[in-house]
């Protein structure tokens, strides 16, 4: 692993236990055996370094999500969008622990989740209307609601694998999928 990456991986893993704001540059620089000046050297800022950590999170995110909703019918787009959630957190779960605790108070992380989420909201409207709901976009609306509620509450409980199972199969038995 470069110090590159080493420092990216501290900073995560400091900024998810004690947050941003509680993280110093030279708490990271010890948890990633480097110095401050290298931190700096290659991100200039804290928030760079925070930003750099997000964008790097959505991309991957991106691909995972890309291929895994790539191709789908209406409702099993809808399907998988309700699992989401789940393949999320699963994937990179220091992550999406930390994105919950910064998102309603940091704007790069609010804005990243939200270009993240856009066409998501497209496809489900698209997917509602061919389907024949009366209020498609009203419906995109509320299952995306639910799936940013669903996401915070596993990054944040971390429940077991049963209890995420039959959240997702009350919601998909509402949609009748």
């Amino acid at each position: 692993m470069s110090k590159k990456e080493a420092i990216l991986d501290a900073a995560l893993k400091l900024f998810t236990e004690n947050g941003v704001r509680a993280t110093s540059t030279k708490s990271i620089a010890s948890e990633a055996n480097t110095s401050e000046a290298l931190i700096f050297k290659h991100y200039g800022t804290k928030d760079h370094l925070l930003e750099t950590i997000i964008k790097k999170a959505y991309q991957t995110a991106v691909s995972e999500t890309s291929l895994y909703l790539k191709g789908l019918s209406e409702s099993a787009y809808i399907s998988s969008m309700i699992e989401l959630p789940i393949q999320l957190t699963r994937s990179n779960p220091d992550f999406w622990r930390m994105q919950y605790k910064i998102i309603a108070l940091n704007p790069i992380s609010s804005r990243y989740h939200d270009n993240f989420m856009r066409p998501c909201q497209l496809r489900l409207t698209e997917c509602f209307k061919v389907l024949g709901y009366s209020n498609p976009e009203l419906e995109a609306e509320l299952l995306l609601v639910h799936i940013d509620g669903v996401w915070k509450y596993l990054a944040a409980h971390q429940p077991d694998i049963a209890k995420e199972k039959a959240l997702v199969k009350l919601m998909k038995h509402k949609y009748k999928l």
